[in-house]
């Protein structure tokens, strides 16, 4: 039996709070130790991200540190799903399972770069298998109204997932940003599901943050770039359709992308404009938003604030909805107003550079 202690009316389950502080703190542990010893074996075996003119970074740096976030969040995954099922559910643990076939690719890619197409035919593979164990989707809450139609909705949701998986891919481009973010989508969900396991995701990618931080010691590379995007992407769709029993409530798409829109609008908007300009998408750019501000004159950490200092306002905005659900539409529309105001004063410090166009 849990022992209890009584502090202002409120009980504090001591053996859970005790187990809990462990288990983060192992996590955390366990992938910086990972993290350390992946460094010292992309040195080994000139695992390395050279410094090109696409490069936001000047100096030879280690790649596959996403590694360490792979391995201890799968640790702590398979102990929920034995010590703390409440926490991870049969299906939920199953979906994460095609996680594994995405890093390992990621991880050969880091290795020697494979072709886009293969990386994609795996990114397909991965999400269609973890959409048809979570059951798919069946209707989309829009909060004043409820779009029901299953296939499309699949059709939809599946691209989606596929671009969740690339687009974090692509935000990884500075210095501790998309750990950053990873961290903060994180913590934004906890705020909305009890018990939520992404908080010890904050301590398996915080661990790796370590090492990441400007000046980054090993850079995440395509293993836990794209493996982040997959564990948001499956973690949206299963507590879209958590059953509510009056102590938790679904969890709304719509209100997954809000979480998820630094990250989105970020990269959406910047393949957008690159489509428009006729560039290709496949090859490598400095583009994006965040890139911008850093060739503006910001330095990494600098922009991983001014990130992070959104994902604040952005947060308020989330925790506004999820009470007010009639609200979610305008507030998501108030959101990309606001950020389309952010590209705008980041053309104004450094304006898009055309670049890779197709030939004709």
């Amino acid at each position: 039996m849990c022992r209890c202690l009584k502090r202002n009316g409120f009980y504090v389950d001591i053996v859970f709070l005790v187990n809990f502080i462990i288990s983060f703190t192992l996590a955390f542990l366990i992938s910086w130790t990972v993290t350390f010893y992946i460094r010292k074996w992309a040195i080994a075996k000139r695992m390395l991200d050279k410094p090109n003119e696409r490069s936001s970074h000047k100096r030879i740096t280690p790649l596959g540190g996403g590694v360490a976030i792979v391995v201890s969040w799968y640790l702590c995954v398979v102990l929920l799903a034995i010590f703390c099922p409440e926490m991870m559910p049969v299906r939920l643990f199953a979906a994460l399972l095609p996680g594994i076939l995405l890093a390992l690719v990621g991880i050969r890619d880091d290795v020697k770069q494979m072709s886009p197409w293969t990386r994609l035919i795996v990114q397909l593979v991965s999400v269609g298998l973890s959409l048809f164990i979570l059951g798919g989707v069946n209707e989309i809450d829009f909060g004043t109204f409820t779009w029901n139609c299953p296939v499309v909705i699949n059709l939809l949701v599946f691209l989606l997932l596929v671009w969740f998986v690339n687009l974090f891919n692509f935000y990884d481009g500075i210095d501790g940003n998309l750990g950053s973010e990873a961290i903060a989508i994180s913590l934004m969900s906890v705020m909305l599901i009890p018990n939520s396991p992404l908080i010890l995701f904050v301590a398996c990618v915080g661990g790796f943050l370590v090492w990441n931080w400007q000046k980054a010691k090993i850079f995440m590379g395509d293993a836990g770039s794209t493996f982040i995007g997959f564990v948001f992407g499956v973690f949206a769709v299963y507590f879209q359709d958590w059953p509510s029993d009056g102590s938790h409530m679904p969890i709304p798409l719509i209100l997954w992308v809000l979480i998820c829109i630094v990250a989105i609008f970020d990269t959406t908007f910047t393949l957008l404009r690159r489509i428009v300009y006729k560039e290709n998408v496949l090859k490598p750019h400095k583009n994006q938003l965040f890139q911008r501000l850093v060739l503006s004159g910001f330095s990494h950490q600098q922009t991983v604030f001014v990130q992070q200092g959104m994902n604040l306002i952005v947060a308020a905005g989330v925790w506004f909805v999820f009470h007010n659900k009639e609200y979610m539409l305008p507030v998501v529309l108030g959101f990309v107003a606001f950020f389309c105001v952010y590209a705008y004063w980041v053309e104004r410090r450094y304006p898009f550079v055309r670049q890779n166009k197709v030939e004709e």
